[in-house]
């Protein structure tokens, strides 16, 4: 992963798109043509009136799998409204009894996508988080997983790798296991708090560490926390983390952790 991922993915997201989905169309679920590129842009822009119709004329089910820029193969309507954090189809899809648990192809699910995404400024300097932790909100009002399968990343560590302060503390609040399925200090997959050294972000690590993140708990034959921070050079935090391994969990801040 990188800071460019989203970026990457979105120009990546263009050309598949271009390649994959013009002037295509498929074959709905009672046999009428589906608009595969015009529903695609529909959920992206919102439009939700044009979800709404396609799915009540028969052509797609709120539940189908349509192909999407990084999903050849199809991924659930549903995800593709979270990373968009499409907020009218969201609600839509949600009230007509969309599975928010669906899956993409790589086992992503809406809440881990709408945590991690974010809508990019004009001028591509700024990002806006609002409308994503608006569509996080709502997933998990509707019943959304907090977790994840084992050995996969959760939505917490997907915000705590974009540095989503808000939906970090969010989801900590309503009960994300914080070091994710950690084990006896052993992990296969970064937690959140690795997720966070990597990409830097110190604010991020406090409320993790604040909620009782375990900074000694290393990836299987790899790193700790500190220790990845020290490998990408986020060495504003490195201290942080090192003094926290030595203070029992979550006292990190009592004991002088700064």
């Amino acid at each position: 992963m990188s800071r460019n991922l989203t970026s990457v993915w979105a120009c990546a997201a263009c050309m598949l798109l271009a390649s994959m989905l013009t002037g295509c169309a498929g074959v709905g679920l009672d046999g009428r043509r589906l608009d595969i590129h015009g529903l695609n842009n529909a959920i992206v822009f919102d439009d939700v009136d044009y979800v709404r119709a396609a799915v009540k004329s028969g052509a797609v089910g709120i539940n189908q799998r349509i192909p999407a820029p990084g999903y050849a193969e199809g991924t659930p309507i549903i995800t593709i409204a979270a990373k968009s954090a499409s907020l009218n189809i969201l609600r839509y899809l949600i009230t007509a009894g969309a599975n928010v648990n669906a899956r993409t192809p790589v086992n992503e699910t809406p809440l881990m996508l709408a945590a991690f995404f974010y809508e990019e400024g004009r001028d591509n300097s700024a990002h806006s988080y609002d409308r994503h932790e608006k569509a996080v909100r709502m997933l998990v009002e509707a019943g959304a997983s907090l977790e994840n399968e084992a050995y996969h990343y959760t939505p917490l560590a997907y915000a705590a790798y974009q540095g989503h302060d808000r939906i970090v503390r969010f989801l900590l609040a309503r009960g994300a296991r914080v070091d994710a399925d950690a084990q006896d200090g052993m992990t296969y997959v970064n937690t959140p708090l690795m997720m966070a050294a990597i990409q830097g972000h110190r604010g991020t690590a406090q409320s993790l560490l604040r909620a009782g993140a375990n900074p000694r708990i290393r990836i299987h034959r790899g790193h700790t926390a500190a220790e990845l921070a020290v490998k990408y050079n986020h060495t504003h935090i490195f201290e942080l983390l090192k003094c926290a391994e030595n203070v029992t969990a979550g006292e990190a801040f009592t004991r002088g952790c700064r």
